[in-house]
């Protein structure tokens, strides 16, 4: 079994040293080696763009229903107050969360103004500057994290507090009476 195996690896050395070898020679710092820039050129950097885009797409829908939920928690903790309840915590992540909009707000017009001068991009989101295009990218994806950092797990923990606010003191359910359907045998 060894000597096989041993023949085996010798066979294959001995054919892949009387296979042809060529020389592999760098292409020069100046050229391009994408000649063809903006017409799949680049697709890593054009999909790049396009995950930052879909981002910012995202941001906006949640800044379009901040508003609403912000309406909705102080309704709820209105109506809880008029009945007597403490409220006071839940005002306070209410107060955290609205105050971080107006910072989403702010990173998103910023990362929406470099998004819409597509700096080293075309109109169609293919790569005309790798170095612009990359910047491009860059700056976007930085200004959108910045409002994600300002607003980062302050929605999700007012709506839990809310949640099991609403856990611990919903009313109780009124028992019925009587059976709604007879039992079997009745």
């Amino acid at each position: 079994m060894l000597k096989k195996l041993i023949l085996a690896c010798l066979a294959i050395l001995l054919l892949s040293a009387a296979l042809p070898v060529a020389s592999v020679i760098a292409a020069p710092l100046g050229d391009d080696p994408n000649p063809d820039k903006g017409k799949d050129a680049y697709p890593r950097l054009e999909k790049a763009f396009q995950r930052v885009k879909d981002w910012y797409d995202k941001q906006g829908e949640f800044l379009a229903k901040s508003g609403d939920f912000i309406n909705k928690a102080e309704t709820f903790i209105g109506r809880a107050d008029q009945k007597g309840l403490d409220t006071s915590s839940l005002k306070l992540l209410l107060e955290s969360f609205a105050s971080s909009i107006p910072v989403v707000q702010s990173a998103h017009d910023r990362a929406g103004a470099i998004l819409s001068a597509h700096n080293g991009f075309d109109e169609n989101g293919k790569v005309t500057d790798v170095q612009a295009a990359s910047q491009t990218v860059k700056d976007a994806a930085a200004a959108l994290q910045e409002g994600r950092q300002a607003h980062l797990g302050k929605g999700k923990a007012l709506a839990e507090a809310i949640k099991a606010f609403w856990q611990a003191n919903k009313p109780p359910r009124p028992i019925p009476s009587e059976k709604p359907f007879p039992a079997p045998g009745e």
